[in-house]
């Protein structure tokens, strides 16, 4: 017999978002209004702030240990298209593990999907990451650094990836967290190591061959492939590395949306 909760499916999980979209729409609205609440340059600081990590990255990469075999420019752009996607999943996996959480007396008054809030918070911060993105993708080209490219035009697919593999894995850790506390802490610290063995300051293609097949089933291999191809006219991310976010974000839809559906309507009991 199959013991899975009703409504626990990824599709479910995206008609359910499909239903509720007006209601969707106003908390991440909510939720972005939130975070910069009380700030004098708001939104501005979404910007500032990578702007200066993009800029220390570049001096100490670009310049302090430079490679005279590649321009400056080149090793700016590839920390730029590495850089910032990172910044967006690792803010949109931590706000959308923390959302039931950070949203269980809102859950209490108005009765919707628990789903709803993990949806709201990875949105909110993969909307924001991805326009600075946008706008310094724009001055980069507009200062010769980097070359305007058709390719550009598909780059909404890239991101559509991003934002369903954050989800997912916003989708699974949330309720999680939800039961244990210590998941955070645990999540915190896989980021944290996950940073320096994903390719964002380097690209798969810089590593030796012995360990480039290993490094490519890492989902997040593929992700920042697939950004610098686009941007850069990088070579393809190899296979593996595709068919590794594919799996990665099959994966978490599906587990994300069981442990979503075991706990829906049952928020009181870990709050």
């Amino acid at each position: 017999m199959d013991m899975t909760p009703p409504g626990s499916s990824g599709m479910d999980l995206l008609r359910t978002a499909f239903t509720h979209r007006r209601l969707l729409l106003e908390l991440v609205r909510r939720d972005i209004r939130a975070r910069f609440a009380g700030a004098r340059f708001g939104l501005l600081w979404s910007l500032i702030n990578p702007a200066v990590q993009l800029a220390a990255y570049g001096l100490i990469f670009g310049y302090v240990y430079a490679d005279p075999a590649r321009p400056r420019g080149a090793v700016t752009a590839s920390l730029f298209c590495g850089l910032w996607p990172w910044w967006a999943f690792q803010e949109a996996t931590m706000r959308g593990t923390s959302a039931l959480v950070d949203q269980a007396s809102l859950l209490r008054r108005l009765p919707m999907p628990a789903a709803l809030p993990v949806f709201a918070a990875t949105i909110g911060s993969v909307a924001i990451q991805m326009l600075g993105f946008g706008l310094f993708l724009l001055v980069f080209a507009g200062l010769g650094v980097i070359e305007p490219r058709s390719a550009w035009l598909l780059l909404p697919v890239a991101i559509a990836l991003h934002l369903a593999l954050t989800a997912g894995l916003a989708l699974f850790l949330a309720p999680l967290y939800l039961v244990a506390r210590d998941v955070m802490h645990m999540v915190a610290l896989a980021l944290t190591v996950g940073f320096f063995f994903s390719p964002v300051l380097f690209q798969l293609a810089d590593l030796p061959p012995t360990v480039r097949g290993i490094a490519g089933l890492n989902p997040i291999a593929g992700l920042l492939g697939l950004v610098r191809m686009l941007v850069l006219g990088a070579e393809r991310p190899p296979l593996v590395a595709l068919l590794a976010l594919a799996g990665a974000i099959v994966a978490a839809w599906h587990w994300g949306g069981r442990l979503v559906a075991r706990i829906e309507g049952r928020i009181d009991e870990y709050c």
